[in-house]
This record gives structure tokens, C-alpha cells and sequence, in this order.
């Protein structure tokens, strides 16, 4: 099949005829095969309004070259206008769509650099990528096989509605980021570090036993069995033992001691009235 872009200068160099009517998409040819993804789509199959089938109808000019291109998806079962140039079916193409499944367009440059922008409705996608090339420095001849170096997505969906990739020297992925409007959560590295993020607070939570909540009311802190949280007092908890429990029993404790002297035992400390009012200054400072 001629490119399509030839067989236009055909059309206004030599006058020929083109034909267009409705048809309806009974198939959209993926190409399972692609180097770049396996829902590529060059061409679709239609059915006329007359039951004639046409197989293998373009979605783009050439689609042969695979390494860039517009190409518009139409949805399955939608109609659309195709158009033949000089009655040769396999001149075939869709010139109008009706209904859109998806559209991508694939840019490239001379240092073998991709730019992939693929749309839904539900989904937006940017890809950053490059060809190997051999040790030579020349890409292989082979089948070429490519690297990402970046990525950023857009979605509708629940689970995450910003989303960036990032990828090492040899497009192994080394960190995925999200964030949820819905939930107000910002995930980075694949949860291993989450913010959430509401009215008046804010909670960092790490994986493997840390966790910060910072709001208008209170500040706290976990790291394992520590805890420590800030509100009009401190609080401050170790393996469930509370530090003001723990000083209200050491001054207790020092109130009752007695020692033996050579008339016998002595009398409680005479200090115990103060030590009774550090109690008291500690609960103003310390919480359970």
C-alpha cells in the first residue's frame, strides 16, 4: 500500500476521483507486535451501510513507520467516514470520526528521543524515552528495543490522579510518585513516603515505623514504641511507660523514704511539701 501522502499529489497532479461514505468500526487492529505497545492501532476494519466489508482501513498516512505519528482510535461499533482514492479499497482511509476510544501522537528527533502523549477520558499520559542503540553507537539493525526516562500521568480514577515515573540510565524504574485529589495524598516512591493532606492538618507517614501528624490542635510524633505529641502539654511515651506517670512515681517514692539512724528510723523528708508541688508543676507541663 502507497503512502497516503503521495497518493494525495496523485489526487491534484492527475484529477482522480474520491469517494467517501459512512461506515461503521467492526474491529480495531491492534498491533500486539509493536516495539513501542501493544495497543498501537494503525487500521480498522469497517462495514459499509451496503455490508461490504473493508479490512485493514488507515488511521494514519504510513503505516509502516511505526517510530512516530498521530494516530485517532475510533470506538469500536461507532461510524465514521471513510474515503477511497480512484476506487482502490486498499487507498482506504478514515477521514471523519464520530466517537474517539483514544489518540496518541509520537514524536521522535535525530538523537533518537521519544516524546509518547497518549489520551482517554479518563487518562492523559506522557512518556519520555530513547532507542538503544549497539556498542557501536549506531542502532542495531534488529529489533529495537527502547528505554524510559520519564513519565508523567494524569487520571480520573480513585487510586491516583497525578502520577510520575522516573528511571535510571537503564530505564529501570527507581521512583513512582502519586497524588490524589480526592484523597488529598501524595505517595512517593510507591508509598514508602505518604502525605496526607486535610483542612488544618497534615500527616507524613514513612514505611517501616514513622508517622507525623502537624494540625491546628496538635503535633505528634511516632518512631516505633516512642511517641511523643505536643497540644497545651507534652506527652511523651515509650514502650506504653508515660514519663509523667514515671516522675510522679519517682517523686512518690523519694516522699516515703525512710533511713535508719541511731535512735531508729527517721521521720518523711522535710522537703516533701515541695516535692509535691513538682508534681503539680509537671502536670502543667506533662500529660498522660
Amino acid at each position: 500500500m502507497g503512502n497516503i501522502t503521495d497518493l494525495i499529489k496523485d489526487v491534484a497532479s492527475k484529477n482522480q476521483i474520491i469517494e467517501t461514505f459512512a461506515a461503521k468500526v467492526i474491529e480495531i487492529n491492534k498491533e500486539t507486535e509493536s516495539f513501542h505497545n501493544p495497543e498501537d492501532a494503525y487500521t480498522v476494519n469497517i462495514m459499509r451501510a451496503d455490508g461490504a466489508i473493508l479490512k485493514n482501513v488507515r488511521l494514519k498516512a504510513s503505516i509502516l513507520d511505526v517510530e512516530q505519528g498521530i494516530i485517532t482510535i475510533p470506538k469500536k461499533d461507532s461510524w465514521v467516514l471513510a474515503t477511497i482514492i480512484d476506487g482502490v479499497e486498499t487507498r482506504a482511509f478514515v477521514s471523519q470520526f464520530s466517537e474517539i476510544e483514544r489518540t496518541f501522537i509520537r514524536f521522535k528527533n535525530d538523537e533518537n528521543h521519544y516524546l509518547e502523549l497518549t489520551t482517554e477520558v479518563d487518562k492523559f499520559q506522557m512518556l519520555f524515552k530513547e532507542k538503544e542503540t549497539s556498542e557501536s553507537g549506531t542502532s542495531s539493525t534488529a529489533k529495537p528495543t527502547y528505554k524510559n526516562i520519564a513519565q508523567l500521568e494524569f487520571s480520573a480514577k480513585k487510586d491516583a490522579n497525578i502520577t510520575t515515573v522516573f528511571y535510571d540510565e537503564n530505564g529501570k524504574e527507581i521512583s513512582k510518585n502519586s497524588f490524589n485529589i480526592n484523597e488529598q495524598k501524595i505517595s512517593i516512591n510507591e508509598g514508602k513516603t505518604i502525605f496526607n493532606l486535610k483542612d488544618k492538618e497534615a500527616k507524613l507517614t514513612i514505611k517501616d515505623g514513622f508517622e507525623a501528624i502537624i494540625s491546628d490542635v496538635k503535633t505528634s510524633f511516632v518512631k516505633g514504641n516512642l511517641t511523643f505529641e505536643m497540644d497545651d502539654r507534652f506527652k511523651i511515651d515509650v514502650g506504653g511507660k508515660n514519663l509523667l506517670t514515671e516522675l510522679n512515681g519517682l517523686i512518690d517514692e523519694i516522699v516515703k523514704i525512710t533511713v535508719p539512724t541511731p535512735v531508729g528510723p527517721s521521720g518523711p523528708p522535710i522537703n516533701s511539701t515541695q516535692l509535691t508541688g513538682i508534681k503539680k508543676k509537671l502536670a502543667e507541663l506533662l500529660k498522660k
